[in-house]
């Protein structure tokens, strides 16, 4: 019987590693799906599909081997041979093994994720320097209406406090003027009292 280790680029640690993914015979190998080899570790795609050639070739040669053996010789006849009954033609009493019928294709399926590892994506540098530059012009955009907001709100404040100051200088102002007018008969009768007692005096 075929060992796995008989076949082209197996060796007995792959033989191995296959046997404990359930192919321990060329038979299960050439049964299986690359989709299903490519769980075992080290085997890819493409290597895949080639163990599973190499393993139904070496199933296929010795079925043919057999069936090619089972075929019974055919009688050598003579010319001045009396004809004989025919016979029932041998070929029904062959049996075919099942080896024998070519195996459908399996259809190649998509690689794994988890089988290979995938190839790092190559970014455009032209295109990655847009996108940071856009970010960057998007952050300086950010920043400016942020400051020119502040800088109108700064303002505002600063002519509210102007007003305010204004308002408050001229209410003292207005105040201070009141305060005057209000002092001002008091000092006027201050001084016609003085000049009064200036008089008084100047008549003793």
């Amino acid at each position: 019987m075929t060992q796995l280790t008989d076949l082209r680029g197996i060796g007995p640690a792959l033989a191995h590693a296959l046997t404990e993914h359930g192919f321990a015979t060329p038979a299960d190998l050439a049964a299986a799906t690359p989709a299903a080899l490519t769980a075992v570790r080290t085997i890819g795609p493409r290597r895949a599909e080639a163990l599973i050639a190499v393993a139904r070739a070496a199933v296929k040669a010795p079925a043919e081997k057999s069936a090619a053996a089972s075929v019974p010789a055919k009688p050598i006849t003579t010319a001045v041979a009396k004809p004989r009954p025919r016979r029932s033609p041998p070929a029904k009493q062959i049996r075919r093994p099942a080896a024998i019928v070519p195996a459908k294709p399996a259809p190649k399926p998509e690689p794994k994720p988890e089988s290979k590892p995938a190839a790092p994506t190559q970014t455009d540098p032209a295109t990655g320097a847009k996108t940071e530059a856009e970010i960057r012009a998007g952050k300086k955009a950010k920043a400016k209406a942020k400051a020119d907001k502040a800088k109108k709100k700064a303002e505002l404040l600063a002519a509210e406090f102007a007003k305010a100051k204004k308002k408050a200088k001229a209410k003292a102002k207005k105040a201070k003027l009141k305060q005057k007018e209000a002092g001002a008969p008091a000092k006027k009768a201050k001084k016609a009292k003085k000049k009064q007692k200036a008089g008084k005096k100047k008549s003793d």
